[in-house]
């Protein structure tokens, strides 16, 4: 009886200390977290230009061309990967040319334009292709000054040459109204052929 007795309570011994669970411990859970690789920049980031341009001031009423060359200066900044913020600076280099069809003479005025636009723009391999949109002001003096304000829009693609460098070429309307301020000579169109390099920092 004594050994019955003996061996049911050393059960009972075996089995509190099996619940007991003083001696264990806790397992912690194993979490993985995977590696997220980070996303490639896109083409954020200061860049800035130089470039030659080709201006024409076209007056129907008249048939008169007023043209030169010129210089552009720009400066931008990559908001977005489709979208940048540019501004534009040009003027013309020594005389301007003014041709009604009758006379062709060299004037020693100058025209120039100040310009600041947004910028879409689309990747394709090494090639971008972008849009311009926005407001300025071209002035045209050839003895007389004449200044007018207004929406400008353009287009253009680029090459990327290196990391760093870009080559662009674009056009850009820079007027088109009925007169040019105060100046009657029928429908007047500005433009602009521009093509340079710019610099990405």
């Amino acid at each position: 009886m004594k050994k019955i007795l003996l061996s049911i309570l050393t059960i009972l011994s075996i089995t509190n200390q099996s619940f007991a669970g003083g001696d264990i411990d806790p397992v912690e859970p194993q979490i993985s977290v995977p590696m997220v690789s980070e996303a490639p920049a896109g083409p954020m980031g200061l860049y800035a230009g130089l470039g030659y341009s080709y201006m024409k001031m076209s007056a129907d009423g008249t048939n008169t061309d007023t043209t030169g060359n010129a210089i552009t200066a720009l400066a931008g900044y990559n908001i977005l990967d489709y979208l940048a913020v540019e501004g534009r600076y040009t003027a013309t280099l020594g005389d301007i040319n003014i041709d009604n069809g009758i006379t062709d003479v060299d004037n020693d005025g100058d025209m120039t334009n100040i310009g600041l636009y947004l910028k879409p723009q689309y990747d394709i391999d090494k090639f971008t292709l972008y849009g311009l949109l926005g407001y300025g002001q071209v002035t045209v003096d050839a003895g007389t000054s004449y200044s007018e304000n207004g929406f400008q829009w353009g287009a253009g693609a680029n090459f990327t040459a290196t990391d760093n460098v870009d080559v662009y070429v674009d056009y850009t309307r820079l007027y088109d109204d009925d007169e040019f301020d105060g100046l009657q000579a029928g429908d007047i169109t500005i433009d602009a052929v521009n093509v340079g390099v710019n610099y990405k920092f």
